[in-house]
């Protein structure tokens, strides 16, 4: 989101009030959070004009105000208060408190397949000081990508160290200099490019003969990958977690030009009730067009590599033939 549509956004949740502000909040991930609860924190006063602007025919009582002042800070801490667990609220506050470096907001943003990949090369200290700065639920999907000595090397010096000394955050800075410099994309992120653009047969004979070799390797590539196709593949929590955070419209025009295999997979942890009203709704949806299918359930794919990312679910590894 743009600096000007985050602005906007905080603006309409100072407007909306607490317990809108913490509705909204359950439903984004902890980057989102910590996004927009940074930029709540920055509006000490909303002009009457602001107001007009953000809620447009909606503003009729809002405009009649000269202006609308907040305590954005006593705001933002009960709204996170009501929205999360105690002590997620306390991390997401430290983190808008304590904003982090440009570089290290690009990075938490990549999904953790990626971010394993860029880790690999180094050493377990520097392992710990990168994953110790990311968000809880990116830095344990990230950690569980990663081989499996690296890993507990990781973790061991993050449970030894702590709180990282000026010159682990130095060397820090300098890897993330690094990463801007290069620019370009990693191979495992460009292997992964490339398999989504075969055909589905070759890239499962592809990823399937990868795995043999190196498992932990064909399950990031995997997880890149991760598209509309893979609902089936999710856990029963896991596809009721889906349907908790997809909207009914991309999920009727995504099912629309499915095999059924997805429909069945999801039907399958719904009442019967709701099942039977989405096989109706489906029947009387009528015709979609193609893009509007593709544009759905590519919504849908980035939908699943962001709870990924944030660890609410888990996509089970396919066995090789």
């Amino acid at each position: 989101m743009s600096r000007a549509g985050m602005e906007k956004a905080a603006a309409l949740l100072l407007a909306l009030g607490e317990e809108a502000a913490a509705a909204v909040f359950r439903c984004l991930g902890p980057q989102e959070v910590s996004a927009l609860g940074s930029a709540m924190r920055a509006i000490e006063v909303l002009p009457r004009e602001r107001v007009r602007e953000i809620l447009g025919d909606y503003a009729a009582e809002a405009a009649e105000q000269t202006g609308f002042a907040a305590d954005t800070r006593r705001f933002l801490d009960d709204a996170l208060k009501q929205a999360l667990p105690p002590e997620r609220a306390r991390e997401a506050l430290q983190r808008i408190s304590v904003p982090a470096s440009a570089a290290l907001e690009r990075l938490a943003w990549r999904p953790p397949a990626e971010i394993s990949g860029l880790l690999e090369p180094l050493p377990a200290a520097l392992v710990a000081v990168v994953v110790g700065q990311l968000s809880r639920d990116v830095a344990a999907a990230t950690l569980e990508l990663l081989p499996a000595a690296q890993r507990a090397d990781a973790l061991q010096s993050l449970a030894q160290v702590g709180v990282p000394t000026p010159d682990a955050l130095a060397e820090l800075d300098d890897w993330l200099s690094g990463l801007d410099r290069a620019g370009a994309a990693p191979g495992e992120a460009m292997a992964a490019t490339l398999l989504a653009q075969m055909s589905s047969g070759s890239s499962s004979a592809a990823l399937n003969q990868i795995g043999q070799r190196d498992a932990e390797l064909a399950a990031r590539l995997r997880v890149h990958n991760l598209g509309f196709e893979d609902l089936a593949r999710l856990s029963e929590s896991g596809r009721r977690t889906f349907l908790r955070n997809v909207g009914a419209r991309t999920l009727l025009h995504a099912l629309k030009g499915s095999d059924g295999r997805a429909l069945e997979a999801l039907t399958a942890v719904m009442t019967p009730t709701a099942a039977q009203r989405l096989r109706d709704d489906l029947d009387t949806l009528g015709a979609v067009p193609v893009s509007e299918i593709q544009a759905a359930q590519e919504a849908v794919g980035e939908n699943l590599r962001r709870l990924l990312a944030e660890g609410a679910i888990h996509i089970a590894e396919e066995r090789a033939a």
